[in-house]
């Protein structure tokens, strides 16, 4: 991706869009931290603004759809519903203070 593709899409002034798809993208991967930290800090670098690669990196941390089944099998319905909502809510929650304060 080049630079300007990644400024258009990620970069430039908040968007909720922006947040939401960062956050979408990052729970539905499953990237290992010691490369996904790296690959946000290029992101930036090319012109990604903060809050949505807090986004990415909060979520791709916290919100597992990749293992629900595992999560559904050994916690139950319920609680894995209740983890991953929540998890998602403060990710997000926490993408937006970080844009704040940054």
């Amino acid at each position: 991706m080049t630079p300007e593709l990644i400024k258009e899409f990620l970069g430039g002034d908040f968007s909720l869009i922006q947040v939401g798809a960062a956050a979408l993208f990052g729970a539905v991967m499953m990237i290992p931290s010691l490369i996904a930290l790296p690959l946000a800090g290029s992101l930036i670098d090319a012109g990604a603004s903060y809050t949505p690669i807090a986004a990415f990196i909060t979520t791709l941390t916290m919100v597992g759809f990749v293992t629900l089944p595992v999560e559904l099998k050994e916690l139950g319905k319920k609680i894995t519903i209740y983890r991953n909502s929540l998890a998602l809510i403060f990710a997000v929650v926490i993408a937006f203070m970080i844009g704040v304060f940054i």
